[in-house]
């Protein structure tokens, strides 16, 4: 694919640039090489395509039984009687004895064009095609355009992609999390994520009354205890490389979600989204 013929052109490039390495108290610890990963094509339309297709993966089938309302045995009496010619049930010495029956017109009857058990709702998208849509998801992280144009609040000052030392991994407090969150200078992305607004329609009454504002997303190389310290911050998910999707890295097929990078996950992620290829 173009894509990574673009990868490998540019990967030279990507050995020229340094991206520093912030630590719990916000100051540079370090410095890592920015991954071939970053250097991908911004295409957003690849993006989309790859979000619509693997969101359908967790869909389940539903329908109506093939065999609703055709319990009965029923026919039709035909020209003659003055009533209508509908198929009526065949019993005698019960209250459904000449009812309308199995038609949808009919009480009982079988259902007017349900949703089917059988149709198709699984979207299969090719391998590579996914892979090279994560390779550009990854690449929107570090566009800053793309991440306020998504609507996070960032200062003009931070540099993309923020690189944290890997002591963010055994963080296992929320109050923890949320003061490096507000070192990073992120506090007013945590407020805004902390907000919420009520539906319009009816899907206040439906069980999902409120909405609430996607946030950072953090991605380490293991877990240590910081997905439970993110589980009380609004907005904010936490996610292991070997789980990352753009499911995650563009929420709504919208690319340019905010990402904050372990420092072994960044290392490793050409590794993990290039290996077999380069």
């Amino acid at each position: 694919m173009s894509i990574i013929v673009d990868l490998l052109m540019n990967a030279s490039k990507a050995e020229e640039r340094k991206v520093p390495v912030l630590g719990l108290d916000a100051n540079v610890v370090g410095e890592v090489t920015l991954p071939k990963s970053f250097l991908a094509p911004l295409r957003g339309d690849l993006v989309r395509r790859a979000f619509i297709h693997i969101q359908t993966h967790a869909l389940q089938p539903k329908g109506a039984f093939k065999g609703s309302g055709h319990k009965y045995s029923v026919e039709s009496l035909g020209a003659g009687y003055g009533m209508a010619r509908i198929s009526r049930i065949r019993a005698s010495g019960t209250g459904k004895s000449l009812a309308g029956g199995v038609v949808n017109s009919a009480v009982g009857g079988r259902p007017g064009h349900p949703p089917a058990p059988e149709k198709k709702i699984h979207k299969d998208i090719n391998e590579k095609e996914k892979r090279a849509a994560l390779l550009v998801a990854v690449a929107f992280t570090g566009d800053g355009e793309a991440v306020r144009a998504r609507g996070h609040r960032i200062p003009d000052e931070l540099r993309l992609p923020i690189v944290v030392d890997d002591a963010i991994e055994s963080i296992a407090k929320t109050r923890e999390l949320r003061e490096l969150l507000e070192r990073l200078g992120l506090g007013g992305e945590l407020k805004r994520c902390g907000e919420r607004k009520i539906r319009a329609g009816k899907g206040k009454r439906r069980g999902r009354r409120y909405k609430r504002r996607v946030g950072p997303l953090i991605v380490i190389s293991e877990d240590r205890g910081i997905e439970e310290a993110a589980g009380n911050l609004p907005g904010v998910d936490v996610v292991e490389l070997r789980d990352l999707s753009v499911l995650q890295l563009a929420p709504g097929a919208k690319p340019g979600r905010l990402t904050i990078w372990s420092r072994s996950a960044f290392e490793k992620l050409d590794e993990r989204l290039l290996g077999g290829w380069t």
